[in-house]
């Protein structure tokens, strides 16, 4: 009897380890779907799409972005950018370890590209990119942030002469993107490079310690090749992550102030004293992660507002603290700061309906309707997720204004992104005077979106493209005498640099009275009574 009980026994003990098995398994499965439908609840899409009159086609970009993610940082440089001076818009996108930079025409409905290459080494990613005519020789030059440092590209008529600035960054500092202003008016663009802690020396990704992070440098242009570091006396210098730094006349002295977005920290704000020194300026911010920053004056009153991503809410907000204290105030939403004049600042994000998205990467105002108010758009997703369907990834966003609150609209109007955006780039493409847009996407292929709006009550007002034009602004007064206000701002975005065309929509009007120029050494320029649907072109001072 003994005998025969054992391999019952036996049996039984088997029997028990495989139900244990089981029930861990499915325990395990339990747990994993939660968590997966945990990161779903956090990822639904809180905002319906509004009603909207945009629609978009898709237009051929023949661009796949490559990055080494464990040996970059997740970033890639795109601009619109004038280069042979038709009056027409390139497109730059700039690749990622072991791939070229690269140019594209819009022709015959999609991007072809160009046979023009800067110099670039095998191993070096290009992060940001901004341009402008930096020689004052009449063409469109550029400057790139990469992984060896910052580049000028020279435009010479076709093709560019290239050089690596060698600028003193620290030694644990990758640049990231580039602000340009002209802080001391005489005629050539100075620099603000914002750093990155490089790669092989991060510490986690959620790391608000002081004392933690790249170097960012307010550089002013010598001129003949050479730049000084005036960050110190100009009371900007400072070590932490940081994304970009973007120049905007905030209080309309004319003069460049400027607004720095952070990483693990803070919104700064310095506002230009006029002699190569800057203040703080007080602003609502939290501790957050503010990536992109968008420049504009969304509701009309003549004075320049700001747009920051942030985190938002692709994932529960108790994983982003990190090592930040109870007492530590956090905020994930994006954030809209309402300039309400005399440098000062009110979050309107949450009564304007644009608090509440997901990851957010670049940030860009531009009136995608030419209904006379400005919009907004901000690319998202996280590179770290894997492109999943149990994951719900947040498409860019186009938040069209109807005056009194924000609402999404990209999905309906034929524009969605559901990659990895780093930023998006606004310019009219194929010329028929509608803001057209692409998606630049990390680590995979760029998405372009022709907008198809038809009608003629549009104007777009056409700067030099150098130094003297930024933050210029421009008012242009219909024939009811509603005045639209927008300044020549480069860098918009993260990494990017939008058309530097400024594109004005007139909604229902039916004619402009003037168009009025006030560049910062105080000239001004009048025209009188301009056409309808054309591009003016304004000569500087």
């Amino acid at each position: 009897m003994a005998a025969q009980a054992k391999p019952k026994i036996r049996r039984g003990i088997i029997a028990l380890l495989w139900c244990g098995i089981v029930i861990v398994i499915g325990v395990l499965l339990f747990l994993i779907l939660s968590a997966f439908g945990a990161l779903r609840f956090w990822q639904a899409e809180k905002q319906p799409q509004g009603v909207t009159d945009l629609r978009f086609s898709a237009a051929d970009l023949p661009f796949v972005h490559a990055a080494d993610l464990e040996n970059s940082l997740p970033f890639l440089a795109s601009a619109a950018l004038d280069l042979d001076g038709d009056g027409q818009d390139e497109l730059f996108l700039g690749g990622g370890d072991r791939q070229a930079d690269q140019f594209f025409a819009f022709q015959d409905g999609r991007f072809v590209p160009l046979n023009i290459t800067v110099d670039k080494g095998d191993i070096d990613a290009t992060h940001g990119a901004v341009t402008l005519d930096m020689d004052n020789d009449g063409d469109t030059d550029m400057l790139v942030a990469r992984e060896s440092g910052v580049w000028y590209h020279e435009n010479q008529g076709g093709t560019f002469s290239s050089v690596n600035l060698n600028l003193p960054l620290a030694d644990n500092t990758t640049p990231l993107s580039i602000g340009l202003a002209d802080i001391n008016q005489d005629g050539l663009a100075d620099m603000y490079v914002s750093g990155y802690i490089k790669i092989e020396r991060t510490e986690g990704e959620t790391n608000f310690s002081n004392g933690y992070g790249g170097y960012s440098y307010l550089f002013l242009n010598e001129g003949s090749g050479q730049w000084t570091d005036i960050s110190k006396t100009a009371g900007v210098w400072r070590q932490h992550n940081t994304f970009i730094g973007l120049f905007a006349d905030l209080d309309n002295d004319r003069d460049s102030d400027l607004i720095i977005a952070q990483d693990t920290g803070k919104v700064e704000m310095y506002s230009n004293n006029g002699d190569l020194t800057f203040s703080p300026i007080a602003n609502p911010s939290d501790y957050s992660y503010p990536m992109g920053i968008a420049a504009g004056d969304y509701d009309n009153d003549g004075l320049i507002d700001l747009y920051f991503s942030n985190v938002g809410y692709t994932l529960p907000p108790a994983l982003l603290r990190g090592n930040l204290s109870d007492d530590d105030v956090f905020n994930p939403s994006y954030m809209l700061f309402h300039n309400d004049g005399a440098l000062k600042f009110s979050d309107t994000s949450v009564s304007m309906n644009a608090a509440r998205y997901g990851f957010g990467w670049g940030t860009v105002f531009a009136d995608m309707n030419l209904d006379g108010r400005e919009d907004m758009l901000a690319a998202q997703n996280y590179a770290r997720f894997p492109a999943n369907k149990l994951l719900e990834h947040y498409p860019g966003k186009i938040l069209q204004n109807y005056g009194d609150t924000f609402q999404p609209v990209e999905k309906v109007a034929g524009a969605e992104n559901k990659l990895f955006g780093i930023s998006p780039i606004v310019s009219d493409f194929n010329g028929d005077g509608w803001p057209d847009l692409v998606w630049a996407n990390l680590n995979g292929e760029s998405l372009a979106y022709i907008n198809e709006g038809s009608h003629d009550n549009w104007i777009t007002v056409r700067l030099p493209n150098q130094a003297r034009s930024i933050n210029a602004r421009v008012t242009v007064e219909d024939e009811q005498g509603q005045k639209q206000i927008k300044q020549f701002i480069t860098s918009q975005g993260l990494g990017s640099d939008q058309s530097h065309d400024l594109m004005f929509g007139l909604g229902t009007s039916a004619a402009v009275n003037s168009i009025t120029v006030e560049f910062q050494d105080g000239t001004t320029r009048q025209i009188e009574t301009p056409s309808m649907a054309s591009v003016v072109t304004i000569d500087g001072p």
